[in-house]
C-alpha cells in the first residue's frame, strides 16, 4: 500500500495502453502521476459536499480554485499533454463548476462522480417519497 505503488500501477497501465485517470490531491502527486504517463489527472478537492451522505465540512470554492490551479500547473509542467479535471469537495453543482472554471486557466473540465450519480438520485427519491406521502388516505 502507498502512493508510490499507485504511481507504479498508473505507469504499468499506461504501458498496457489503458486509459489512466488517477485522483491527485497535491501538486507533487500531480507531477508524479503525470511523469508516470497518466492520461487524465482528477484534481480532487475532498469528499463532495451536499446530499444525505456528503461531506459536512469542505474547503471553500476559492481554496478549490487555488488548489486546482496548482495541481494543473504541476501536472502540465511534467506532461503538457495530460488532461486535468476538477472534482469534489465544494465543487458539487453546475454553478460550482462554472465558478471554478471561470477562475482557473486551462482546466479541461469536471469529473462528476457523486454530482452526477448520487446527488440527482437523492433529490429524485426524496421528491418521489414526498409525493407518495402527500397522497391522502381515505
Amino acid at each position: 500500500m502507498g502512493f508510490g505503488l499507485e504511481v507504479d500501477m498508473i505507469a504499468t497501465a499506461r504501458g498496457l495502453d489503458m486509459l489512466t485517470c488517477p485522483y491527485v490531491f497535491t501538486p507533487d502527486e500531480a507531477r508524479r502521476m503525470a511523469e508516470a504517463g497518466a492520461d487524465v489527472l482528477v484534481a480532487h478537492m475532498g469528499l463532495t459536499v451536499s446530499g444525505t451522505v456528503g461531506a459536512r465540512v469542505a474547503i471553500s470554492l476559492d481554496e478549490a480554485v487555488e488548489r486546482t490551479q496548482r495541481i494543473y500547473d504541476a501536472g502540465k509542467k511534467a506532461n503538457p499533454d495530460v488532461i486535468v479535471l476538477c472534482h469534489g469537495g465544494p465543487i458539487a453543482e453546475p454553478d460550482d463548476v462554472r465558478y471554478v472554471l471561470s477562475r482557473t486557466k486551462g482546466i479541461d473540465g469536471f469529473f462528476g462522480a457523486s454530482s452526477i450519480e448520487r446527488l440527482p438520485v437523492e433529490r429524485a427519491i426524496t421528491q418521489t417519497v414526498r409525493d407518495f406521502k402527500a397522497v391522502p388516505l381515505r
